[in-house]
Order: C-alpha cells, then structure tokens, then sequence
C-alpha cells in the first residue's frame, strides 16, 4: 500500500544512508556501554524475556558484556520493534540516566521505522530539506505544533531531521494533521526567508495531497505563521482574571493559573477561585502572587497578566502586585493588563489577530497619540495607541473602546495625566529603545527605576499602564461564570452553562 492508499508489489525497504554511520557509532559505544559498573546483562536479559522480546532467547547470557551486547545488537536485524525493546530495557539497565548507546539504538530505531512508512523518494527528499537545517529553540518549534499533553521530545531529537524521523512515527489524532507535517510546516514558519521556507512548504503540500489533508494542512498553517510572530514564552506567567458578579457592582471572582515554562508542554495550573469585593482585590491578588512564585521553577523573571473587566482597567495592578512598595523578595515582575471583554467576544477576534501579526511583522513602530486627533480623524486603524485621558474617564473610555473594535493590541495610558511631555517622552523612548517584544519587560523596569524618583519624569512614569494584548497568549479556559452559590445562570450565546462547582451542563 502506497502513501494515497494504492496497491502495488510490495518492495523491500530501502536503506537509509544514515544507517551505516548510525550502526558504526552503536558498535563503537557497545565496549564503553559493557565496561559500565551499573550494567547487569543477566537483568537486561530478563527484561527483555518479560517483555516477550523473542529476539534475545539466542542470546548466552554466560558470555562476557560486550559479546552479550554485540549479540542482541545483531539478533535486533532491521525490526525497529526489536531495537525499541532494546532500548526500553538498556534505558531501566541504565537508570537514572540513560547513555549514549539507548539514544542511538532510539535514532537507528526511527531510521529503520521511517523506511517502512514512507516512501523511498519522498523519504531521501525530508532528508536534503532536514538534515542541514538550523532549527532555532527545536524543542519549542516541536512542542507548539503537537496537542495539548503530548509526550516529550526524546532526548535523540537534536536536530530537525531527527526530529521529523521521531514524529513521523507518533500517531494522528482525528481531524488532525499528522504529526511530522505539522512539524514542517512550524519549522518552515520560523525559516529567516521566504526562499528558505518555500522548499519545506512544496514537500507539505505534496504530502498533504497525497494523505487527504489539504484543510488540515492549511489551518496549521496559519497557526504556524501566528506562532512564528509570537514572543516565545519564556518567562514564568501568571494569570489574574476577574470576573464582574453581575449583580453587585462591587463584587468580583477573582480565578488564578500559573504556567512554568520549565515544565515543558504541560497544561496552566489553575488555583481556587475567590469571592472578592472590590476592598479586597489587592491583598487577594497579592496573595495569589506570592504563593504562586513560591511554585515556579524559574522566577528570575515573571509575568503577571491582570485580566479585566473595562470597570477595573485604571486601577492601581502594580501596587496590587507590591502593596507599600515592599516586594518581599519577589523576583522581577512584568506587570500588564488584559481585556477580558476582548477575549470574551469572538467578533473582535479577527481585527485583533491581524493587528497584532501587523504589529510583529513592522520594522518600525509609531504610536498613535490620541491627544493629537482631537478633531475626529482618528479612523481607529492603529495596531500601538495612547489614550488621550484615563480609561476612567468618559473620553478615555470611548477612545479605548475604538481602540479595542479595531483590534489594537498595544494601548498605553497614564493612571492620572496623559497630557504630559514627561509622560509622551517616556512613551516615545520605550518604544524605541528596542524590540517591541521586550516593551512590557522595558515598562516594569522603567516603573521599577521610578519607585523612589521625585523629578517630574519619573514620576511620569510610575503611571505608565499597558495593555499589552497576545492573541497567541490566552486564558487556559474560558467557561461561562456564575457568581458562586448560583447554579443556573442565562447562558452567554454559544457558551456552556456551569454550576456553581463549575460542570458544563
């Protein structure tokens, strides 16, 4: 059977030319790998027999180590299921850290796999695209383009070649593209030019074709042209949403998620929710902060997201974040706002993501100064605005809601005066001073730095607030809510009714 489904004589794998190299590397490692005082060929035997690996019943276990290794080397033959269990049983041989010899018997193992699933032609062409690439940040490329909760990358993934060998062996999920195309697909994404991106497209393309993916093949690969132009993340995140009662005007739930980006593909951890009123916001987000940094892996720097409702967006985030000043030994915090009425209507969706691609793509970046449109001829079509006034204040709101309809991803303001020299100068340096990805890491710095400043710029920028809006950066989940205590609730259009234990209904 052909990749497109067909029928024809079945021919015999054909060798990969990485094969030798892969089999003279393994036999040079099997005398090091015999000489290990934690090798037991007797257990290795054993694991192999009780994991049915007929292969190793030839085997004499009363030779030395390097004959026992050489031997269940040759008895493996071409058969990646036999190199597999090899592998799996040398990897607990060897526990805690598994050697060089399991990640090449995993490498030979995917070489071997890759001739019987893929054609010759097409297989010898991955590898002329792969086996030279350079593959900035592999594993995260590796990781954005597989489902949610997919297993690591093995430690044999090095390069984009071996890489694509690997994922073309993890299974499909329905309704998605297989895993090796979406690979290539975000690698091509990532590629410095066009010309370098144009070849791995072609092969995709063809693929696609070939194993009915084409609308597949397109949707990852707008997702892949999103990712690309995404800051990759990095730091710590933390995320604080809260979510307006809808009765009581001074009552919110305040929902917690943190994300350590050390822990590699794995889902945000979200903590308890609380019933706040608005006295109580900045000690409960200041809690939430606090115990979630004593959770991170990596806290050199943090970003702390506040999503709000538009009633709460001219508050005080940073001084919630360190009451008095006193940050305790908290590590670095990018503080910035999110919109929660953004995120909560699709309809705004479109403008927003195509403002923001616009934004990363721009070799230069010119806000919009709101107070200099005072005439009405601000069309709304900017992708960097700064408010005019507070976002408290009737013209503030109404600016930042035009801001928000035309999808405006990056919007600035100052907490008191927006009419300032001081504070339009500080403004203009920042997003000069550098990539406009590190803006919201430029801003917590500057605030930092005006903690105890007196001279009117300073001051100026102790007011500075972003809204600093990632389309690729979302809330984990985003069900319907009800005030606690309520279970049933008139539903939003299109979205689940929750209980108050927060079950879809």
């Amino acid at each position: 059977m052909t990749d497109n489904g067909t029928s024809e004589p079945v021919q015999p794998p054909q060798p990969s030319a990485n094969l030798p190299a892969l089999r003279r590397e393994l036999h040079a490692q099997l005398d090091d790998q015999a000489s290990s005082p934690t090798l037991d060929v007797r257990v290795l035997l054993r694991l192999l027999a009780r994991n049915h690996a007929s292969f190793s019943r030839s085997v004499d276990a009363s030779a030395g180590a390097s004959r026992v290794l050489r031997a269940l080397v040759a008895a493996c033959g071409d058969r990646p299921v036999n190199v597999d269990a090899l592998a799996d049983a040398m990897e607990r041989v060897a526990a805690p850290k598994p050697s060089a010899l399991v990640h090449t018997l995993r490498a030979l193992s995917d070489e071997l796999a890759a001739a019987d699933l893929m054609d010759h032609a097409d297989l010898a062409e991955l590898r002329r695209l792969t086996q030279q690439l350079d593959v900035p940040d592999l594993h995260r490329v590796a990781e954005a383009c597989l489902p949610p909760l997919s297993a690591d990358l093995p430690p044999h993934c090095t390069s984009a070649w071996t890489t694509a060998l690997h994922l073309l062996r993890r299974n499909v999920l329905p309704g998605s593209l297989p895993p090796l195309l979406a690979f290539i697909e975000y690698v091509a994404a990532v590629q410095p030019s066009p010309a370098a991106a144009s070849p791995l497209k072609q092969w995709t393309e063809a693929k696609a074709t070939q194993w009915g993916a084409a609308q597949d093949l397109l949707s990852a690969r707008a997702e892949a042209s999103r990712f690309a132009g995404s800051t990759p993340p990095s730091d710590s995140r933390i995320m604080i949403a809260l979510f307006p009662d809808g009765l009581r005007s001074d009552l919110y739930t305040l929902r917690t998620w943190h994300h350590d980006p050390e822990t590699t593909n794995s889902p945000s951890m979200r903590g308890e929710d609380a019933q706040v009123d608005f006295r109580q916001i900045a000690q409960a987000a200041y809690d939430s902060i606090k115990r979630w940094v004593r959770r991170l892996t990596r806290r050199e720097s943090v970003c702390v997201e506040f999503w709000l409702p538009l009633t709460l967006f001219n508050q005080p985030v940073w001084e919630w974040c360190t009451p008095g000043g006193n940050e305790e030994g908290l590590p670095h915090l990018n503080v910035i706002v999110r919109s929660l009425e953004r995120l909560q209507l699709p309809v705004l969706h479109p403008p927003w993501r195509n403002r923001w691609e616009h934004l990363m793509d721009a070799k230069a970046h010119h806000p919009t100064f709101l107070h200099e449109h005072r005439s009405g001829a601000y069309s709304g079509a900017s992708d960097l605005v700064v408010l005019s006034t507070p976002p408290d204040a009737t013209t503030g709101r109404t600016e930042l809601l035009a801001a928000l309809r035309n999808g405006a991803p990056v919007i600035l303001w100052h907490r008191e005066d927006c009419t300032s020299a001081a504070f339009r100068q500080s403004v203009r340096q920042l997003i000069e001073e550098g990539p406009l990805k590190d803006l919201p890491s430029r801003v917590s710095a500057l605030r930092r730095e005006s903690l105890h400043a007196t001279d009117e710029k300073e001051e100026a920028a102790r007011g500075i607030t972003l809204l600093w809006d990632d389309p690729d950066r979302l809330l984990p989940t985003m069900p319907t809510l009800v005030a606690p205590g309520w279970e049933e609730r008139e539903p939003a259009v299109g979205m689940p009714m929750l209980t108050a234990r927060g079950e879809a209904k």
